[in-house]
This record gives structure tokens, sequence and C-alpha cells, in this order.
């Protein structure tokens, strides 16, 4: 019985003593590099021993990583070249560019975010959380999401404009979303399978489901491109098309949070979108 014990403590040590790692993979040219660094800058407020970031910036300019304060056993900075691209070639190649380097991404779990987000609190326990039972995981747009229940009683009848909007997007779209409707595209989504809408900001999963995503993605919007045709939200409209057809778990706007939108203001976010102002000078 003792020798029996002494090995589950031995076992649970060597778990504990093993963190989970998370590469984290970002596209920022152009005026979007700032944006990506400051995203990099706000991960160190939220180090934990039981976690290692890794992250994965894909960028047109030379980075110094001297600039970065990061804990150095649990965050880590690696930067490669790509071009210039412009709008909207960066959210449209956005899947080949992650599979030019997906040698790179050799971490537990993947996970994309937007080069213009910010963390304000600790995710990575509601991240896990998430890859429990599925192996994909994907985030509520927050312009879309709705509370349930008695909430979103009280919020259509202190936004009777908002429930008309709403009332007549479902009447008319079929559901709350900025779905594609071109037939041709291979991004579209028919009317009877518009549930849920998913932002293209956030989205993370287990490594080798992750890879499988951005294959099919990559070869959805090659597909299109072929055809001469651009989805209406490029990059987020592919994922919410593969979203209709795949296996994935749900995750609501606190981890792509945008103040902007009224109706998540009693969320906790974690990881936010940054009001982008235009610089005077």
């Amino acid at each position: 019985m003792e020798r029996h014990s002494a090995l589950q403590v031995v076992f649970k040590k060597m778990t504990i003593s093993q963190p989970s790692a998370i590469t984290i993979f970002v596209i920022a040219t152009n005026s979007y590099v700032d944006y990506s660094l400051n995203l990099i800058k706000s991960s160190s407020r939220w180090v934990e021993s039981a976690t290692q970031i890794q992250f994965l910036l894909l960028t047109d300019s030379e980075i110094d990583m001297q600039q970065f304060d990061l804990h150095p056993k649990s965050i880590s900075v690696n930067s490669f070249q790509i071009p210039s691209y412009g709008w909207p070639e960066a959210t449209l190649l956005r899947y080949t560019i992650f599979n030019s380097q997906i040698h790179e991404m050799k971490s537990d779990i993947l996970m994309h975010l937007d080069a213009d987000m910010l963390f304000s609190r600790n995710p990575w326990s509601r991240v896990r959380s998430r890859l429990v039972t599925e192996r994909i995981c994907l985030v509520l747009h927050p312009g879309f999401w709705r509370p349930t229940g008695a909430q979103r009683v009280m919020l259509y009848a202190s936004n009777p404009i908002l429930a008309y909007k709403d009332l007549r997007m479902k009447v008319k779209k079929g559901g709350l979303g900025a779905w594609e409707e071109n037939p041709k595209s291979e991004s579209y989504v028919p009317r009877k399978l518009r549930k849920n809408y998913f932002c293209g900001g956030t989205w993370f999963g287990k490594n080798e489901a992750i890879k499988i995503l951005l294959k099919q993605l990559e070869n959805q919007v090659s597909s299109d491109r072929a055809k001469d045709i651009t989805a209406r939200w490029h990059d987020e409209s592919h994922i919410n098309n593969w979203a209709t057809e795949n296996r994935h778990t749900i995750e609501n706007p606190e981890l792509c949070f945008d103040e902007t939108y009224p109706q998540i203001r009693n969320l906790t976010p974690s990881i936010i979108a940054v009001r982008k102002i235009e610089k005077t000078r």
C-alpha cells in the first residue's frame, strides 16, 4: 500500500513539472507591426508556471527582440519575414502564410490571434478547458453575440432598435452574422445552417487538428481565387463555413472582446480587440 502511494506521488510530481506549451501565431505587416508588439508585451503580465508561450510572428519588418522584457522561461518570440501584403491579401492569404511556417508549430496547443489584440486577464486555464472534449475552439463574434434568457429580454427592452435589427436580420438572412451569400464561393453558408457566427480574430485547438484546419482553409481560399471569387469577409467567411461542417467547441466573446458592442459589456474580457485610433503625427 505504501509502495503504491509512493508511485502515485512520483507520477503526480512528473505530471505537474511538465508545463503545457502554446504557440500563438500572428501576422503583422505595415501598420499592424506596432499592434503586434503591444500584444506580445501584454502577455508578460499573465505568466504562469504551468504554461509556456511561444509567439510565432510573421512580419515584413525587422524585429529587435531586445525590446521585449519577457519572462525567459515562459515566453519566447520567433520572428519570420513575409512580404508586405496589402488589403485584402493579408487576410485572404492568411492560411497560406501560416502553412508556410507549419513546421515551426510544435506546441500542444496552437492559437491564432489578430495582431491588434491585447491580453487583459489570464486566459490559459480557460483555453485548456475548452479543449477537453473537442479539438478545436471557435469564438463567437462580439457583434453578433447575444445573452440568453432574461438577460436577452432585458437587452432588447433597453434597446428596441437592436431588437428590431436582429429580428429583421433573422427573417432576411436566417441568422445573426455577416454570412457569405455567394453560392459559388467555398465559404458559402446555406440559410438553414446560419446559427453561430464566429470571429476570425481568435481561434485555437490541439496541434494536429489546427494543422488539418489550416490545410482545409488554404484549399478553400485557393479554390475561390481560381474562380476569381473573394469571400465577403475573407478568412472569417471561410472559417464560418468550416464551422458548419466540422466539430468544435464554442467560446463567448471574452476571448475577442470589443467594447464598442454594448451587448457584451457585462462580460469579463481576457483578450480584447484594440480600438484603432488614427495617428495624426
